[in-house]
């Protein structure tokens, strides 16, 4: 009776333990229970957003302009996070100066923000704001034009070496007119490019045209390449990413110059560093809406995933029947050459969606923020898109979160033409964002509150349970056979 009980039992951890079938119809062999603790101890968790902290001021020097709006948002390799944005007297009209504050805590608490330095003697003026961090150094570009002494227009760029603590500006550009709505990126060499449009103040319309100028030596000097739409004027807005081979690829709006309106996606790249671009492809011809709205002129978002999959992110009227703006996304997998159908990122088509940014994490999850109006106030909000499937084709939108916790009344027209996302290096996402909560507009700042789910293999789950079970069935063969000895010993 042993030897019979035994054996059915050794068949059992021998033949059907060992292979625990998939969902796949495939098999894995059982793991030890060491190789288990290893792979346990390795797990890594996804975090995933529930809610976002209590919002931070960050703009709390009113003391020389009470509005403040349009802010950058960088962050280093030690988690620092900078913030930049630009003050003005009024909430629509030009900036005055750009200002930074920097956090060394994650965000809970934030340094004293302080003006940028200007290019010369005189006095300039200065907007548009623009952080990236690279190789231990925070880059500063803006916008600077002379409002006292010799004349001046051009895109300025600060470097420091000390976290922000002293600066040294550049020139970044040497166009022919008004330098106005810079981009910038870098390259995993340190190579910096920088785009912006020159805009012909004199023209009856404005005319404008995208440039594009390049530092190698690490921002010391920076020259002018390339005038990426010469022929194509009346554009404007432009926005620079690179490849994993980084080549620069920049997008743009077309501005149509009898109505003046905005909204017509353009992208080009440029595979020889910058020098020439190739012809432009119209990025959202399946609509073609160019839709025109006090404050909702945005600026085309351009980003490379960690596989080269190209995504532009964008808002426009689309929609005719509901007359409003929405956020969209197209992504290619051929370096532009053919796109996906449009998506559309916010929920809900009722009321305003605008200025979007986002960010893409290292397991490919795009992490999108934007400004939802409804019903006379505004505030932003936050969506993760991934896709699955063998060709990861299949999007699958979070669930659509508030971040501020306060609304923006409408009558605050212009928050500014884009806002600050970043991912730390646990994939939590941190905010900036222009709020005019208080009658006035400033800068806010909140982070992803996460609840963190298990990424285990469910294969390695159903491993351990067969270890286990393993275990249990040992135990009670030796358990049954000290037994039997101990009767057959008495008998």
């Amino acid at each position: 009776m042993v030897r019979r009980l035994l054996f059915a039992l050794v068949l059992v951890l021998l033949v059907v333990l060992p292979a625990i079938q998939t969902n796949e119809s495939k098999y894995i062999e059982t793991r030890s229970v060491e190789n288990l603790a290893l792979l346990n101890a390795s797990v890594e968790t996804q975090p995933e957003v529930s809610e976002f902290s209590s919002n931070i001021l960050l703009s709390t020097d009113d003391s020389s302009y009470p509005h403040h709006v349009e802010v950058s948002l960088a962050i280093s390799d030690n988690g620092t996070l900078f913030a930049g944005w630009k003050e003005s007297n009024t909430h629509d009209k030009a900036g005055i100066r750009v200002s930074i504050t920097k956090s060394v805590d994650g965000g809970n608490t934030w340094a004293t923000p302080y003006n940028m330095p200007m290019f010369t003697n005189g006095t300039t003026g200065q907007s548009d704001p623009w952080l990236v961090w690279h190789d231990e150094v925070i880059y500063y570009a803006y916008l600077e034009y002379s409002i006292t002494g010799p004349y001046l227009s051009q895109i300025t760029v600060a470097r420091s070496d000390d976290y922000g603590t002293t600066w040294t500006p550049v020139a970044a550009t040497h166009g022919d007119f008004f330098a106005d709505k810079e981009t910038m990126a870098i390259s995993d060499s340190g190579t910096i490019y920088v785009v912006y449009d020159d805009v012909d103040t004199a023209s009856p319309l404005g005319d404008a045209n995208v440039r594009l100028s390049r530092s190698i030596d690490g921002g010391q000097t920076f020259q002018e390449i390339c005038n990426i739409t010469e022929q194509d004027p009346w554009r404007a807005f432009p926005y620079i990413s690179l490849s994993n081979e980084s080549d620069p690829y920049v997008a743009w709006l077309y501005i149509e110059p009898a109505t003046l309106s905005w909204g017509n996606i353009e992208l080009s790249k440029s595979l020889d560093g910058g020098n020439t671009f190739q012809e432009s492809q119209f990025i959202n011809s399946d609509g073609n809406y160019s839709t025109s709205a006090p404050g909702k002129i945005t600026l085309p978002v351009v980003r490379f995933d960690q596989n080269d999959r190209l995504y532009v992110l964008w808002a426009d009227g689309f929609d005719e029947g509901q007359n409003s703006f929405d956020v969209y996304l197209r992504y290619s997998d051929d370096y532009g050459d053919t796109w996906s159908e449009r998506l559309r990122v916010n929920p809900t088509v009722q009321g305003n969606q605008w200025n979007p940014e986002m960010t893409i994490g290292a397991d490919g999850v795009l992490h999108i923020v934007y400004y939802d109006e409804q019903e006379g106030s505004y505030r932003p909000y936050y969506r993760t898109l991934e896709f699955t499937g063998d060709e990861h084709d299949n999007p699958v939108f979070g669930t659509s979160i508030p971040v501020a916790d306060a609304l923006t009344s409408s009558s605050f027209t212009r928050p500014g033409e884009y806002m600050g996302i970043q991912l730390d290096s646990d994939g939590v996402p941190h905010i900036a964002w222009s709020d005019g909560r208080n009658d006035e507009m400033d800068i806010y700042y909140a982070h992803g509150i996460v609840e963190t789910s298990s990424s285990l293999d469910p294969v390695i789950i159903l491993a351990g349970a067969s270890v286990i079970a393993s275990i249990i069935l040992v135990v009670c063969v030796v358990l049954y056979i000290r037994k039997d000895q101990r009767v057959n010993a008495t008998d």
